[in-house]
């Protein structure tokens, strides 16, 4: 039996065997034993004798990580500001679209490559600038005229990876963080990621003032544009419904709108006026809604969404564009998406007559008169039949009450303009269009002589920019102090548009806006003869235009063959008529066929079925 003192002079290991240490570092390190027999055998080392510092060292490891978790969360929530962007906030471009062009964006080592532009709005932007910042290489053409070919392929747009980037920004040391919860990756998009940016300092000055440069950056390059929305699911999305930021495309001039000047110039004071800063109180005084709607009609091709999306660009509007027809847009979405407008914009229903609304507001009696006329409209017309449907609305449509209740209902939304586009204004209901939810009705006429001159010229006088120079005509141009008649002559257009400008003296000039004014005179007897050789109200001012851009290069040819492409386009349209007639008139026998056959089916069973209760009669009175 050993004695105290034994036990006091003992060492650890004679009371816990070596084997037992190892079974017990086996259950904390799994495969340690291998290891600790592996090094003893081949490198006669004794990891035991380590072991008491690779614990330290592990263990100061893990507080030091703890302790820093703890020192950074203080740090960041007494002596930092944050600024959390939400995904599906637009201040989620503005900063995406600054944060591609930072330094420590490009120079990062882990960073989400791209080409996708779909998938966000601000690689909508980036993909803008690009194509404006190459706009030169567009017109680039080899000695012979033919263009050279681009880089087809979409640029790699790059971003800082998930985790933390740390950058200066005006002096300030600013950390942006990017981070995808793992928890909410079945979530909605808004919440699958997350971004945020802090600077160090308890003043958010700095932090506001990069917020703001993010969103000038980003709203600068729209300056010029007609910024496009559309009503719809978000991306990666199938229940939340948003506006979605489809394009932004260069405004159109107003002046390019054919259609009667005068009242497009009513339009216009009358939107001015609206949109004027003291109209809204104006408003608000007297107890009227805040609301402008206008309804645009007429055959297809006319210019009505030309119209709305040069008003857009005209008051520097963005538009909002509304598809009735959308499978995914029911009633909630709808309501949604009119409680999300800002106040001053344009708002787009397009083809209001082809939405299908349901009549859901009437009476039962109601519904009766709205059942026999659809059965007037389709005897009048069965190749058009009515948009109103009589009963309980289809899954995905959107009613007619649900419809008027977020235009001016009360709580819909005040400040913006509704434009609402049809090709047939009978089709439309006459509470849709009722004055107080249509202020304003234009009509949409097809093509007149002044019309068609005033396509006719537009498309035909030659702008700056129009035909670029090829390195040849530069090298003559350079050699000779203008450009080579051959060159500038080409197409049917006069030598002045051509011509380079003051490098060669006054004489040059002059000579030039001669040559102007014989090529406006030239381009003004074309126009004459082409609006003689076509008819008035036949063709729409799309089917025009579309006629002079395939002899855009020529208008000799234009208006030389415009009589003979007006015959041709009418009987071919009078041909498709017959045809469509035939179609119909086959249809109908059809239907009239299998009509007569049920009649004829049912009133021989109701026969048998008579005769048959008569025999059953005669046998009963029989027993």
């Amino acid at each position: 039996m050993p004695t105290p003192t034994s036990f006091a002079n003992a060492s650890g290991d004679d009371f816990m065997p070596p084997a037992n240490q190892l079974a017990i570092l086996d259950v904390f390190f799994p495969g340690f034993s291998a290891v600790s027999a592996g090094l003893s055998k081949y490198l006669q080392i004794d990891i035991s004798f380590y072991l008491p510092f690779i614990v330290i060292c592990g263990i100061v490891i893990y507080a030091s990580n703890y302790v820093s978790e703890h020192l950074w969360s203080t740090l960041q929530h007494y002596l930092m500001s944050t600024a959390d962007i939400r995904i599906d906030d637009e201040m989620y471009n503005y900063v995406m679209g600054w944060v591609t062009q930072q330094k420590f964006s490009q120079a990062n080592r882990r960073f989400i490559a791209s080409t996708n532009v779909n998938s966000r709005s601000w690689f909508m932007w980036v993909e803008s600038r690009d194509s404006e910042r190459d706009g030169e290489a567009l017109d680039e053409i080899d000695e012979n005229g033919i263009p050279i070919a681009r880089q087809k392929h979409r640029k790699l747009q790059y971003t800082p990876g998930l985790g933390t980037h740390i950058f200066w920004y005006k002096g300030r040391l600013m950390v942006f963080r990017r981070s995808a919860p793992r928890d909410r990756a079945y979530g909605p998009i808004s919440e699958r990621e997350e971004i945020s940016i802090s600077s160090f300092g308890r003043d958010p000055t700095k932090l506001k003032e990069l917020l703001n440069e993010c969103r000038k950056l980003f709203l600068d390059s729209d300056e010029d544009k007609t910024v496009i929305f559309r009503g719809g699911n978000k991306p990666g999305t199938m229940s939340e419904t948003a506006w979605v930021r489809s394009t932004a495309r260069v405004s159109r001039p107003m002046s390019t709108v054919v259609m009667d000047e005068s009242v497009k110039a009513d339009l216009l004071v009358d939107m001015r006026d609206y949109l004027h800063p003291h109209t809204q109180r104006w408003y608000w005084n007297r107890g009227i809604p805040y609301r402008r709607g206008y309804l645009l009609y007429g055959a297809p091709g006319t210019g009505k969404s030309s119209l709305s999306l040069a008003i857009a660009g005209y008051f520097k509007l963005k538009i909002y564009i509304v598809s009735l027809n959308s499978p995914s847009l029911n009633e909630e979405s709808l309501g949604t998406l009119f409680s999300e407008l800002p106040q001053r914009c344009v708002v787009l229903l397009e083809d209001i007559d082809t939405a299908g609304l349901t009549n859901a507001r009437n009476s039962e009696a109601s519904e009766d008169a709205a059942a026999a006329m659809a059965v007037k409209k389709i005897q009048k017309d069965p190749s058009q039949p009515p948009s109103l449907v009589v009963g309980s609305p289809p899954a995905g449509r959107i009613s007619l009450s649900a419809l008027l209740n977020v235009l001016d209902g009360v709580s819909s939304q005040e400040g913006r303009i509704l434009i609402m586009t049809t090709n047939h204004i009978d089709k439309l209901d006459e509470a849709l269009i009722r004055p107080g939810r249509v202020d304003m009705t234009i009509k949409f006429q097809l093509s007149d002589a002044a019309m068609m001159k005033t396509l006719f010229t537009s498309i035909f006088t030659t702008l700056e920019g129009d035909f670029p120079q090829t390195k040849t005509t530069l090298r003559d141009s350079h050699a000779n102090g203008s450009l080579s008649s051959k060159s500038a002559t080409q197409n049917g257009h006069a030598k002045s548009s051509y011509t380079k400008k003051s490098s060669v003296g006054d004489q040059n000039v002059e000579e030039e806006d001669e040559n102007r004014k014989l090529e406006a005179k030239k381009i003004e007897a074309l126009a004459e003869s082409f609006t003689q050789a076509m008819p008035e109200g036949v063709f729409s001012p799309a089917e025009v235009q579309g006629y002079l851009l395939k002899h855009k290069r020529s208008p000799e040819t234009a208006a030389r063959e415009a009589a003979k492409w007006a015959k041709d386009t009418i009987e071919e349209r009078k041909r498709k008529k017959e045809e469509e007639e035939r179609k119909m008139k086959k249809r109908l026998e059809d239907a009239q066929v299998a009509v007569m056959t049920a009649q004829a089916a049912a009133e021989k069973r109701i026969e048998e079925a008579g005769t048959k209760g008569e025999d059953n009669k005669e046998d009963s009175d029989d027993n």
